[in-house]
């Protein structure tokens, strides 16, 4: 038995195939671009991600040395906080506005911060659905429905519109405790519910593969579909995390901070009363979303790290990772005294605020290119430390970090990221997991296993950690005060 895992990333859509017991048979990928029009702005046309199906799928297969009429199920992971308004047959009507879009400033203040976070365990902020539906409708783009990029994906493969409820949990509309979409928070954005994807879990089959949906995957019609998940969910899932103990953190394009939590874990900061009921609370840094396994997921959704290191390569005149890797190891600890702050699409630690912008400082006459290279990786690794110690400081565990996605590949950022957290990191068998939890989800959903825990524990063992070997606590000072001080610039629009 074999099924395809999918994930729909930001720079690319990958595929991978795997047998029962989830090993990785065959992969491939297919790269495709973000459109940036203005400050604030990220956009993707879906049919580009439709037409990357094909190839990505196609060429697992091949590499795997299987036929796709030996395909037994299918399940689609990927990149959230995006939102796409389609027609009536699923097709889009506008361009997917992705998670790194914050056009949508200002239309998150239609429903209180404060009720929001108690309702959704969310902070109120345009880069979730629910601002950008209302920021869409007020450019006249009327859509029969409104998707995130997996749950579009989903219903072009089999003509069901259906959303798993972590996916539901990060749109600004989904009562976390009743399991629901809220009726408050539709009224608030003037949703009606037809307008989004029926709740279903992300273990059930959605449907079975349509003739458009089979030739969109080069695959036969009538092979199941499930409803799939969200990368934050699927990626730690697909490492095997299931239950409290370790952090995850998810370095892709976005890096993304987390744990699983037994029972919902709100930010005890942001319960603080506001004088004014309809500003967002700053104070507030993780949000908690619903888990496959049924469980909590306390996380942090992500800033720019893989994205703000394909940014700094073209800065530097890097052709790839390693040559920046290379550059930045020729560098001391702390960075010769240059830090980065890892704004480049808002600021989401140690405060959420939309307007903020990312910052190299500390640059002088003496400093080099190796400096701001090493300053990059210290600071997309000492944004992930302000999470981690809000989750601490939470009362969750925090006993080792996991390292998943492109960014787990890099031995000298895995130390550095040792040395800023003070906590041992280990990367899985297979660094890119967030397609291997979609396959999880697909076996799930044939029945192969009884539940999601049960297929999360197949996963492979990880490798030894890599241990802190030094102390960057001076540094990470450094990057907190200049975060202190240029954090009032963050309350300012784009010019």
């Amino acid at each position: 038995m074999v099924v395809v895992g999918i994930d729909l990333g930001t720079q690319s859509l990958k595929a991978v195939v795997c047998n029962e017991r989830l090993d990785v048979l065959g992969s491939h990928a297919v790269a495709y671009a973000t459109s940036y029009p203005q400050s604030g702005w990220a956009e993707q046309d879906p049919r580009v991600w439709e037409a990357a199906l094909a190839p990505a799928v196609q060429g697992a297969l091949v590499a795997a040395g299987i036929e796709g009429r030996d395909v037994a199920a299918i399940a689609v992971s990927g990149q959230l906080d995006g939102c796409v308004g389609v027609d009536t047959h699923g097709a889009p009507v506008s361009q997917a506005l992705i998670w790194q879009d914050r056009r949508a400033i200002g239309e998150q203040l239609r429903a209180p911060a404060a009720r929001v976070f108690e309702v959704t365990g969310q902070i109120a902020d345009a880069s979730h659905m629910a601002p950008k539906i209302a920021w869409l409708r007020g450019q006249g783009v009327r859509a029969a429905r409104y998707h995130q990029p997996v749950s579009y994906l989903v219903e072009r493969l089999c003509a069901a519109a259906v959303v798993d409820p972590s996916h539901a949990s990060t749109t600004m509309l989904y009562d976390l405790i009743g399991g629901r979409w809220s009726a408050e928070l539709l009224g608030a954005f003037s949703i009606d519910p037809r307008e989004l994807p029926t709740l279903q879990p992300a273990h059930a089959i959605a449907g079975t593969l349509t003739a458009d949906g089979a030739a969109l995957l080069g695959l036969p019609a009538g092979i199941p579909v499930a409803v799939g998940t969200g990368d934050d969910f699927a990626t730690p899932l697909g490492a095997g995390i299931a239950a409290p103990g370790p952090i995850a953190c998810a370095l892709g394009t976005a890096e993304v901070v987390g744990t699983v939590a037994d029972m919902p874990v709100f930010d005890v900061q942001a319960a603080r009363a506001s004088s004014d009921p309809w500003h967002a609370l700053p104070e507030a840094m993780v949000e908690t979303h619903a888990y496959p396994t049924g469980a909590f997921f306390v996380e942090n959704p992500g800033w720019m790290a893989g994205g703000a290191l394909r940014w700094g390569c073209k800065l530097l005149g890097c052709a790839t990772d390693a040559d920046l890797d290379a550059l930045a190891a020729t560098a001391p600890p702390g960075a010769g005294g240059v830090t980065f702050i890892p704004a480049l699409a808002g600021a989401m630690t140690p405060q959420w605020r939309g307007h903020a912008r990312g910052t190299l400082h500390g640059l002088t006459a003496a400093h080099d290119r190796s400096h701001i290279a090493r300053a990059l990786l210290e600071g997309i690794a000492f944004a992930g430390r302000d999470v981690v110690q809000r989750l601490v400081a939470l009362g969750l565990p925090a006993r080792e970090v996991i390292v998943l996605g492109g960014g787990g590949r890099s031995a000298l950022w895995l130390q550095i990221r040792a040395d800023a957290l003070g906590l041992p990191h280990r990367t899985p068998a297979h660094t890119d997991t967030c397609p291997i939890g979609a396959s999880m989800l697909a076996l799930v959903a044939l029945g192969h296993y009884p539940d999601v825990r049960a297929a999360a524990a197949q996963a492979p063992p990880h490798a030894p950690p890599v241990l802190p070997a030094g102390s960057l606590d001076e540094a990470y000072d450094r990057y907190r005060r200049l975060v202190q001080a240029v954090g009032p610039l963050g309350d300012q629009p784009w010019a």
